[in-house]
């Protein structure tokens, strides 16, 4: 495993280096379109092109070679990746949110009463929801992963020439979870559950990208998948909505489990036994200068 880790830190150190300051404007336009709507609304269609496309354009300028030149970079591993760190994050994602809502219950009995709000997101009509479906696929999914693991992730292991590069992911996920500040406003203190679950989605996204090698393509599917099962519960039942979002979650741990083990493996160097080692084979005709021969002689 070292040595693929050296050799991607190596192919994201020999990219274009990103400059600190178009990375920092390009965070600012990021977090001010996707605040900005909540204060100002323009309108669906309007709102999608400033939201993605402002910092699209941005990121497309300043960066956008080195993130599309890898976009489809090494597909079936990303694949392969890319759903077993879903299906593995996401339920640990769960599993943290879970107790660190038992925890906060403890000082505020009526916190999980607050996730029964509906989701903001999904405060559509059926037939817009259908709508929303397609969408999550051929927008949202792509956008975002364009946003925050090409640019907002890539970016970072530009300027730091691959190193670190999980602190890196780690808090490009937390970036990514902040973005989503509406949560907070939905279900106060209880919010911690969406947020423990964005990072963690967040996470198997940025690892994904880093493991292939850059590829945004599977993630962006794969996000777009799982925004979908929200609005198919919407445009459906509750029902369906949740055994799909199962379905792809249950998938994603068959992929954990076959392929995972085979990429985190770490290689041990071999040692040896010093009372079970062979002695090396004696040669005629030479003399050695050990303590061993100059007893025998």
């Amino acid at each position: 495993m070292s040595k693929n880790l050296s050799r991607l830190t190596a192919m994201f150190s020999n990219s274009k280096s990103l400059p600190v300051i178009l990375y920092v404007i390009g965070l600012i336009m990021i977090f001010a379109t996707a605040y900005g709507q909540y204060f100002v609304s323009l309108g669906a269609i309007p709102d999608i092109l400033l939201v993605y496309g402002l910092p699209i354009a941005f990121g497309t300028v300043v960066f956008g070679r080195e993130i599309f030149k890898r976009a489809a970079k090494n597909n079936l591993k990303a694949t392969e990746l890319g759903l077993g760190l879903f299906g593995a994050l996401t339920v640990i994602g769960i599993f943290v949110a879970v107790v660190a809502l038992l925890i906060i219950t403890q000082f505020n009995p009526a916190a999980p009463n607050l996730l029964n709000k509906p989701n903001p997101e999904l405060n559509v009509t059926p037939a817009q929801a259908w709508i929303e479906i397609g969408v999550s696929f051929l927008i949202v999914g792509p956008a975002e992963e364009f946003i925050f693991r090409g640019f907002m992730f890539g970016g970072l292991l530009s300027i730091s020439k691959g190193r670190n590069w999980i602190t890196l992911a780690i808090a490009s996920s937390l970036m990514f979870a902040a973005v989503h500040a509406y949560y907070g406003s939905t279900y106060g203190i209880a919010s911690v559950v969406p947020f423990i679950e964005l990072v963690a989605f967040g996470l198997a996204m940025c690892v994904t990208y880093y493991w292939s090698g850059g590829n945004i393509l599977i993630p962006a599917l794969i996000h777009g998948a799982f925004d979908a099962t929200g609005f198919l519960g919407v445009a459906t039942t509750n029902q369906i909505g949740d055994i799909a979002r199962g379905v792809l979650i249950g998938v994603g741990l068959v992929f954990a489990a076959i392929y995972l083990p085979q990429k985190i493996r770490v290689n041990y160097p071999k040692t040896t036994n010093p009372q079970t080692e062979s002695p090396p084979p004696e040669i005629k005709g030479t003399t050695t200068n050990s303590p061993q021969s100059k007893i025998a002689a």
